[in-house]
């Protein structure tokens, strides 16, 4: 990139907006194709990595741009709004890559030693085993939903840490082990978020040193010991405060992405058949207007909602170095939850609309209404449970269902 470089050497923020804009077409156009085969395209990965993406949140110490949750958001938006499963995974490669410099500097000179252009996937719930050795861990089992994992370097996977010493407990935590020592299981088949390639990762006795672990508490808290490597706050946010954010950003470019399809399809869109209305267009029925002034709406509040979210956090985190209370973090989950319901309604009433086309897999339209419900099923995004959290601390109760 040359445009909207800093003097450093590294792009702004708007170099990277623009980049993820400029690739737009080329996601359009594979997402069929993308879909088909349960993975990005190469082409698509290779432009996305290469375009710098994956830098975005990583310290610039290792090569990173260190910039803000903005920039990434809107970076995501764009894509999404291409091809949902595309902006899903570029939303996890660089929330990922901002989890493993949560980890100690030893493992973050390991895993970005030859270059920061990693792709790390995750699978937080400790589905494998995990057993304490000398200097470390060795750890089997399978991990699934591992989004992008064809292309992935690096697997953070949720384990139980045993105790170092007989009688304690095993501690909820997280280990970081490079994708060539581990395997794929293809399991991934679904309606929604098809190309994200979710596959588990398999793992067959691999040792993890323990410079690589990181119990559970620590890795949410706001105290990590990774955090030293960013020369900016940027380390400081709640790990459910920043990472979320770009996963709900998925549903909302997928509602951009519908509006913006059946808005071009209105054109010239008219009504087959011999019945009432046939050879009127679409875009002149009262009741297609209401649809899409429905679907604007809900997009240009999920926005405003989403952002001004974001830019409260920003200032209390990046400029204030403030440590989010209870009810900022809760606040910021009960968001990410709502923007996708707004998203979803949004897309509910375009997908109404488009008739028998509809139906068709290919249709970009009924694309991102499926993926935006895929979205819509993830833990982060229940929204019965993150709106009775959000009820329970407005009436003075203990909000309980979901970490934050």
């Amino acid at each position: 990139m040359t445009s909207g470089d800093t003097m450093a050497g590294r792009p702004d923020g708007e170099a990277l907006i623009a980049a993820a804009r400029a690739l737009s077409p080329t996601v359009r156009d594979d997402a069929e194709s993308a879909e088909n085969a349960r993975r990005l395209t190469p082409r698509v990965y290779a432009a996305m990595r290469d375009a710098g993406f994956l830098r975005i949140l990583l310290p610039r110490r290792f090569g990173g741009y260190e910039l803000d949750l903005e920039t990434a958001i809107n970076v995501i938006l764009e894509l999404s709004a291409a091809c949902g499963s595309t902006g899903w995974v570029a939303s996890c490669g660089i929330s990922h890559q901002w989890m493993v410099a949560q980890f100690p500097l030893a493992c973050q000179e390991e895993i970005w030693a030859d270059g920061p252009d990693k792709l790390v996937v995750t699978s937080f719930p400790a589905t494998g085993s995990c057993r304490r050795v000398d200097g470390g861990f060795r750890i089997d089992g399978t991990w699934r939903y591992a989004s992008g994992v064809d292309y992935a370097d690096v697997a953070l996977l949720g384990v139980a840490l045993p105790p170092a010493r007989d009688g304690d407990e095993a501690l909820p935590g997280f280990v970081v082990v490079p994708m060539s020592e581990c395997g794929i299981a293809e399991d991934w088949d679904t309606m929604g978020l098809a190309a994200t390639g979710s596959h588990a990762v398999v793992a067959d006795d691999v040792f993890v040193p323990v410079h690589r672990s990181l119990p559970a508490e620590i890795f949410v808290s706001t105290d990590a010991p990774g955090q030293t490597a960013f020369e900016t706050n940027l380390g400081r946010y709640p790990v459910f405060s920043l990472g979320a954010h770009g996963l709900s950003a998925t549903a909302v470019g997928c509602l951009q992405g519908g509006l913006d399809r059946f808005v071009a399809l209105s054109a010239d869109w008219q009504v087959r058949g011999s019945g009432v209305g046939a050879g009127a267009r679409v875009a002149e029925f009262p009741a297609v207007q209401k649809r899409v002034g429905q679907a604007a709406m809900a997009l240009k509040a999920a926005k405003a909602l989403m952002f001004s979210q974001i830019e409260d956090t920003r200032r209390a985190v990046i400029d204030r170095g403030a440590l989010l209370d209870r009810d900022e973090r809760l606040e910021n989950r009960v968001v990410q939850a709502y923007v996708v319901q707004l998203a979803l309604q949004g897309l509910d009433a375009l997908w109404g609309a488009t008739g028998a086309a509809g139906i068709h897999r290919a249709e970009p339209v009924q694309r991102a209404w499926r993926d935006a419900y895929a979205v819509s099923h993830h833990a982060f995004f229940n929204w019965d449970v993150h709106a009775a959290m959000y009820g329970q601390a407005r009436l003075g109760i203990e909000p309980r269902g979901a970490p934050y």
